[in-house]
């Protein structure tokens, strides 16, 4: 097919297009059968996930916080009768993007965990601070309309800024999943449908997938495979609202050749998010993930709610 015949699809044939993706991704995410656990220091979601390329010479930060909370074991599906335990974060994070040439942009992500923690009625309290991974990428769309239709690839490579191993008060190490780092090199490929339409309504597919390495402690962190589906309309005086259906699945840890039995899982979010954008190109936003279906291999500790706040700014070097 030629060029020019991507770039002049009609609007019955871009809508469908979006609608295969949508099937497919959502095909995809229910055979997947893999696994997460429940402080796993993977990157928190900043409500940014979604963003594609950026027009030439166009910068733009976000910066936000996050917080989260767990206070439930599951066993698989279930709630399980163990209790005693809670754990939870503050996180700060960074994602800075910059339009290099017409299709292409460069992205960069890091983050830092004001306090990581896990309380338990028999072990005490567990707390962990530092950076998370910052994660490098570029980004390319492979086809991009003018009838508001971008399908977007990326990839990049995840790097451990801290490999700092923290210790309690008689000398062992904190788990791996207390952690604020992997403290593993790693990889990752996006893909990222968008579609306008009706001036005012926009449909975006993100899907991602993180694969982790060996540390230095020989610990490896489960790969993830992250799908999320939005829908976000404008409004007057410059609202937005956006609802946001995602998928997280974590396979199973590994120590050495030796895989833990109670690590991973599968996990659905129902995410609203409400944003204002101002003048000078700054939008701020408000985003809740609130989890409705949970599937674990053996017990673990279950994300209860988390909320998130970010600032967006854009510049444009024309």
């Amino acid at each position: 097919m030629h060029i020019q015949k991507v770039l002049n699809l009609s609007s019955n044939n871009t809508l469908k297009i979006f609608s295969i993706v949508i099937l497919l991704t959502g095909l995809l995410t229910s055979q997947l059968e893999a696994v997460a656990q429940c402080c796993a220091p993977g990157n928190p979601v900043s409500g940014n996930e979604y963003n594609g390329i950026l027009p030439k010479r166009t910068l733009r930060t976000v910066t936000f916080y996050r917080h989260s909370k767990s206070d439930t074991y599951f066993e698989n599906s279930e709630k399980s009768d163990l209790q005693g335990t809670t754990a939870g974060y503050d996180y700060i994070g960074e994602v800075i993007s910059y339009g290099l040439v017409k299709r292409l942009s460069a992205e960069a992500e890091v983050g830092y965990y004001l306090d990581k923690h896990q309380d338990s009625e028999v072990l005490g309290r567990f707390t962990t601070y530092g950076f998370n991974n910052a994660v490098l990428s570029l980004k390319y769309a492979v086809i991009k309309t003018k009838n508001d239709l971008e399908v977007t690839l990326g990839s990049g490579i995840k790097i451990p800024l801290s490999t700092k191993v923290f210790y309690d008060e008689y000398g062992l190490p904190y788990g791996q999943d207390i952690h604020p780092s992997t403290g593993a090199y790693g990889v990752t490929g996006q893909l990222y449908v968008y579609k306008g339409f009706m001036k005012k309504w926009r449909a975006v597919v993100h899907a991602r997938y993180d694969h982790n390495g060996y540390n230095s402690e020989n610990y490896k962190f489960g790969d993830a495979f992250i799908t999320s589906i939005f829908i976000s309309r404008s409004f007057k005086h410059n609202w937005g609202a956006t609802l946001q259906l995602r998928n997280e699945f974590r396979s199973e840890d590994f120590q050495g050749e030796v895989h833990y039995l109670s690590t991973g899982g599968n996990i659905k979010y129902f995410s609203p998010q409400i944003s204002k954008t101002f003048k000078h190109r700054i939008t701020a936003a408000a985003t809740a993930d609130l989890p409705f279906f949970r599937r674990y291999n053996g017990i673990q500790l279950s994300p209860k709610y988390a909320f998130g706040l970010s600032l967006v700014k854009d510049f444009c070097f024309q």
